[in-house]
């Protein structure tokens, strides 16, 4: 899907399934996420191919938007500390610990645990990948970083504490801008590498 016409198509079609959806599910029990999440799993099936750098310019600089837009300054400055908290040393502990779970289940036991003691020492825990600790640190650091849209959606329909909302969704987008910056950053040193400055 790098032709632009068929993104912009896909960017339509998942807005007006996304109000169709909460237009039908107004009467009904079933959360308004629940069902973008299963609308999203199904077209994710169909097949379709978007190309990050597309999928980073489209979709996140809306929602990041609407986030900072949505919430109050106040909030903001009461939880501050705790978002700083969760969106750097937080992520730094959830990718580690994140990291190490999942050396333990994809790669082979050189070592003997006792809680297993029913299983060989050499015997994968649970798949045989066998990861280092770089890719597994890697894919818990892809893991340990939350994107709550979803979440946040479910606490505004509770009608949740403002607090808790904006210290998550404050967290979110203290990582969402670091990714951004790291994005950019990555782009224009390429750049400017193969400029030659």
């Amino acid at each position: 899907m790098d032709d632009p016409v068929n993104a912009v198509l896909f960017v339509g079609m998942s807005l007006v399934l996304g109000v169709a959806s909460r237009h039908l599910l107004r009467g009904t029990r079933v959360p308004y996420t629940a069902a973008l999440l299963v609308i999203g799993i199904a077209m994710g099936s169909l097949g379709a191919n978007i190309d990050p750098d597309l999928l980073l310019a489209v979709f996140l600089p809306p929602l990041l938007f609407e986030s900072s837009f949505s919430m109050d300054v106040h909030h903001i400055k009461k939880c501050m500390a705790q978002m700083v908290l969760l969106a750097g040393p937080g992520v730094l502990i959830s990718t580690f610990f994140l990291g190490s779970a999942l050396k333990v289940c994809f790669s082979s036991l050189g070592y003997h645990f006792p809680l297993f003691n029913c299983i060989p020492k050499n015997m994968q825990l649970f798949f045989p990948y066998n990861w280092s600790w770089k890719t597994s640190l890697l894919l818990g650091g892809l893991l340990g970083a939350t994107d709550p849209v979803a979440v946040i959606a479910f606490l505004k329909e509770l009608g949740a504490n403002k607090k808790l909302t904006t210290l998550i969704e404050g967290e979110s987008l203290m990582n969402d801008g670091y990714q951004v910056f790291t994005a950019l950053n990555h782009q224009l040193s390429s750049i400017c590498f193969s400029s030659g400055w």
